[in-house]
C-alpha cells in the first residue's frame, strides 16, 4: 500500500502497536463512526426502553455496538501503517 492509503499509524510496532493516531480524514472519519453508532445505539436504546420497549433497545444497542466496533477494528487492523510508526509520520513532517 502506498503511503496515502493508510489511515492509521501505531504509537508502537513492537510488541503489538498499542493506540492509533489517525493520519488522513478517513481514520478520523472511522472514529467519529464508532461513536456515532454507540451514541445512536445509546439513544435508541434509552428512548425505546422509556417507551416500554427495553428488549428492543437493547437489542438496537448490541447491533449498533457491533457494528461501529466491527468496522473500527478493520479499520485499525487493515489501514494502519505496519512499517511506520507516529513518530516517523512526525520526524517526515507529515503529523504535528
Amino acid at each position: 500500500m502506498a503511503d496515502s492509503e493508510y489511515w492509521f499509524a501505531r504509537y508502537k510496532l513492537n510488541p503489538v502497536g498499542r493506540g492509533l493516531r489517525a493520519l488522513r480524514w478517513q481514520g478520523i472519519a472511522a472514529i467519529a463512526a464508532f461513536a456515532g453508532a454507540m451514541i445512536g445505539g445509546g439513544l435508541a436504546m434509552l428512548l425505546l426502553g422509556l417507551a416500554g420497549y427495553a428488549f428492543a433497545g437493547v437489542s438496537v444497542f448490541v447491533v449498533c455496538a457491533i457494528a461501529g466496533g466491527t468496522f473500527f477494528i478493520w479499520a485499525g487492523m487493515t489501514k494502519s501503517d505496519p512499517v511506520r510508526t507516529v513518530a516517523d509520520y512526525q520526524t517526515a513532517g507529515l503529523l504535528k
